[in-house]
């Protein structure tokens, strides 16, 4: 049941956004009912244990957000939990006395909107609360009166420019900074508090990107934006008038929450996206921001970064959703090492569920976490060195440094990929001796037995990998009608480790000097010509020379190779790529079609924002996208046209999708309309389209096919859109064709060796022929009885085409590969 649960609800903030209020909150109680059978099991923990809990759902029958914590004037700790609601019962603000620890308890509530959505900071005895809600504001609590009394004033504070807002930071001097507001493009808004507490006064805005959260010091300013994916520092000394000192991408390109240590030498990331890190930079120049190290727990499971903190000491906590909480050794900010977790969520993997928010600065030492499902957890840390080990890896035969050379900890999760310099830096929480492999890809592996790693030291370990032997490949690219060669043309030969690709010489040769032994796919391609995929190159122990390839004239590319297509864009996410199409699923149907079309060399196809995920995660928002192809001659071919297959998905929101994909050809002076695929033709299957050039432009030596699709809105609709197998054909039949991409045929086994199965539905009768990828006829005469036919051959491995045409004239065609 857990598992539906995470399927269907596996939401993120962007999603929710897009729903309407009554139709989340049904969202959230639905998953809530089928999460209430779960207590708060103690799963897993390490150097962490449970002191005390309390359940929201047993208290106010909600889900809870982010929390901070409290001391009153005797020392008295308090936990200030942000509270969801739901459709009956309201959100708001939770106090909770913590002098039992053990037994915490509420000792005041201040309503206020239902949302998923509340963040929590403290200065000067005031508490301020925002949350997305309409109308939300900011929630001002004066805290003063504890403990003496728990009648505690408060407003809701609500600015001319802006209702509801996403997070908040508040400094030592008492500036207020507000992240994500409905206002502009929801930046950095700045208040002074110190006049009145309870009556912010604006003195600047920072809105060049969405802001999502932040943290300052003095005059600098650090500020996650999420949906750019990188973090600024800005000079806010004088906040009017705020200045730009740098910005650094994460990770995984959705920077969450930033953190800095008390030295303000090294800031601390979280990107909130599926098996995410926490990572680490030397922020002491901005101008030169250095990347340090990444360190994600339970990698692989799925696991979501949410919020990290530093301590001092040197220690990292953050919020982990479904693994829970945990802590991180910063004491080599290059060399991050777990020490410490605790479980509070009975959920695994990835998905927005578990704990949400850590308070790490009690007086006490506690730790406060907000478990979305299971409540408040009051925890005890015990913080403890890791155990640390550094190097270099470098070549045996030139002494140079080795990156991507791969060093583990066996018997541990601790694993680390180092760069140009051939650097690592990995750790482990428990002391003792262990062995060290080193691999890299077009070297020997290696394994280093019985090293030494103590609690708080660092271990030295530089490791000397031998190289592989490597061989010569040569060979030669031709036109398949003329025997002509062809320059400039590319030549990829790409196995699981290694790839090498160059470009054909003037007269259409190329040559590897060192090759790998190994089985490589071959991709071969040039603008204007037909791309070709060959079978397989096998390098064994000796040169390979005389390869030589075909290629058919005429413009065509099924994206198996960059040929040159333009992307630009206004969107700041959802902008054109060319890969394999990730899949995707909205409301249990296809949002992103998970295959490119059939028929072609390999699998990719130009996507907008193909993450996979969730359908929101990489969509088009706040802009458009453009896919512009190269230049092509159409003068010289009777009657031509330009073909192609798309599909474009528009759905969600909370008005109605009237988003659309757009087509245009250009003949190099004027630009026309060709294709308008409106949201009312949103559907998630590939579509075949063929366009004659005269009924629209005159064909020229300059023409060029433009794909444009935008959603202004950045909470607005799901717009996706992919595009394959462009071609430019003479005399074809004219139109617009609109109807889904047939496959009938099944072909089995694949990969196949000596022999395929082909059936037809409803038991058609055809003649069926293999080719290869440039169309040479390799095998014929075969007919269907009943439907189905065998296929013979001894073909080399590769990527080959059966062909069938049916006795009522239908032609179809499908791909499979012969692995042998």
């Amino acid at each position: 049941m857990v598992t539906g649960v995470l399927g269907v609800l596996a939401f993120s903030a962007a999603y929710l956004a897009r729903m309407s209020r009554p139709v989340f909150i049904k969202a959230l109680v639905g998953a809530l009912a089928c999460l209430s059978a779960f207590t708060a099991p103690l799963q897993a923990q390490t150097n962490i244990s449970a002191v005390g809990h309390l359940s929201y759902q047993q208290l106010r029958g909600s889900a809870i957000a982010n929390l901070w914590g409290y001391v009153d004037e005797l020392g008295n700790e308090y936990a200030l939990v942000g509270v969801n609601g739901t459709e009956e019962q309201p959100g708001g603000l939770s106090v909770v006395d913590l002098s039992d620890p053990a037994n915490p308890q509420e000792i005041f509530f201040l309503p206020g909107p239902a949302s998923i959505w509340r963040e929590v900071k403290v200065w000067n005895d005031h508490v301020y609360v925002t949350t997305e809600a309409e109308h939300g504001g900011l929630t001002i609590v004066d805290l003063s009166p504890l403990p003496q009394s728990t009648v505690l004033p408060s407003t809701v504070w609500i600015d001319d420019g802006w209702d509801s807002s996403h997070s908040l930071f508040i400094d030592e001097a008492g500036r207020l900074y507000i992240y994500g507001a409905n206002e502009g493009n929801g930046g950095v808004i700045m208040y002074d508090l110190v006049p009145d507490p309870m009556a912010p006064v604006r003195v600047g805005v920072f809105d060049p990107w969405y802001a999502h959260d932040g943290f300052a010091r003095g005059d600098t300013m650090y500020v996650a934006h999420i949906i750019n994916g990188f973090f600024t520092i800005v000079d806010v000394s004088d906040p009017a008038a705020p200045v730009l000192l740098g910005q650094q991408t994460t990770p995984s390109n959705f920077t969450h929450n930033v953190w800095l240590d008390d030295a303000g030498t090294h800031l601390y990331t979280t990107d909130e996206r599926n098996n995410s890190y926490v990572a680490a930079y030397d922020v002491s120049d901005p101008s030169d921001i250095q990347f340090l190290d990444k360190l994600r727990s339970d990698g692989g499971s799925g696991a979501v970064p949410h919020n990290t903190y530093w301590l001092p000491g040197d220690f990292l906590v953050q919020s982990y959703y479904t693994y829970g909480v945990s802590i991180y050794d910063c004491t080599r900010p290059d060399n991050l090492v777990e020490v410490g977790s605790f479980d509070t969520s009975p959920l695994s993997g990835g998905g927005y569920f578990g704990a949400w928010g850590v308070y790490p600065f009690l007086p006490s030492g506690r730790l406060l976490v907000s478990d979305i499902e299971q409540g408040l957890f009051i925890l005890e840390p015990t913080y403890v060195r890791g155990c640390h080990l550094q190097g270099t890896i470098t070549n045996g035969a030139t002494g140079i440094p080795v990156a991507q050379a791969s060093v583990r900890i066996l018997t541990t999760d601790a694993e680390e990929t180092t760069g140009i310099s051939g650097a690592y830096g990995v750790g482990t929480l428990l002391p003792g001796t262990y062995t060290v492999s080193v691999t890299a890809p077009g070297y020997y592996p290696a394994t280093v037995e019985g090293v030494v790693l103590q609690t708080g030291e660092l271990t030295l370990l530089d490791v000397v990998l031998d190289p592989l032997p490597t061989y010569p490949v040569s060979g030669v690219v031709r036109s398949a009608t003329t025997g002509a060669p062809v320059p400039g043309a590319q030549v990829w030969f790409v196995n699981d480790q290694f790839t090498f690709n160059t470009l054909t010489d003037v007269d259409g040769n190329f040559v590897f000097p060192a090759v790998y032994d190994g089985v490589y796919t071959a991709d071969i391609g040039a603008w204007g010509w037909h791309g070709a995929c060959p079978p397989d190159l096998v390098v064994n122990g000796a040169a390979v020379a005389d390869l030589t390839v075909e290629l058919e004239p005429g413009y065509a590319d099924d994206f198996a190779l960059d040929l040159g297509w333009q992307v630009s864009a206004t969107a700041p996410r959802g902008v054109w790529e060319r890969g394999r199409p990730a899949g995707t699923i909205y409301q249990g149907e296809i949002a992103n079609p998970g295959e490119d079309v059939s028929g072609d060399c390999r699998d990719k196809a130009y996507v907008t924002g193909n993450s996979g995920g969730s359908p929101n995660s990489a969509d088009v928002d706040e802009g458009g996208t453009l896919l512009t192809s190269p230049a092509f001659d159409a003068t010289g071919m009777a009657d031509p046209h330009v073909r192609f297959f798309y599909w474009f998905y528009n759905a969600g929101g909370v008005t109605p999708p009237d988003d659309a994909l757009r087509i245009w050809l250009t003949d190099g002076a004027d630009t026309v309309l060709v294709q308008e695929v409106l949201a009312a033709q949103s559907a998630s299957i590939w579509r075949f389209s063929q366009i004659r050039i005269a009924d629209h432009v005159q064909p020229t030596a300059t023409m060029r096919l433009l794909v444009y699709t935008e959603d202004h809105e950045p909470m607005g609709h799901l717009v996706e859109a992919g595009l394959d197998q462009f071609a430019v054909v003479p005399n074809a039949s004219t139109g617009v064709a609109d109807e889904p991409r047939a496959e009938p045929l099944l072909i089995w086994p694949v990969p196949a060796s000596t022999s395929v199965s082909v059936r037809l539905p409803g038991g058609m009768e055809a003649d069926v022929l293999i080719t290869d990828a440039l169309g040479r006829t390799l095998s014929t005469g075969t007919r269907t009885q009943g439907g189905v036919a065998e296929l013979h051959f001894d073909l080399a491995n590769g990527t080959y085409l059966v062909h069938v045409v049916t006795d009522v004239g239908t032609r179809f065609s499908s791909r499979f590969q012969v692995m042998r």
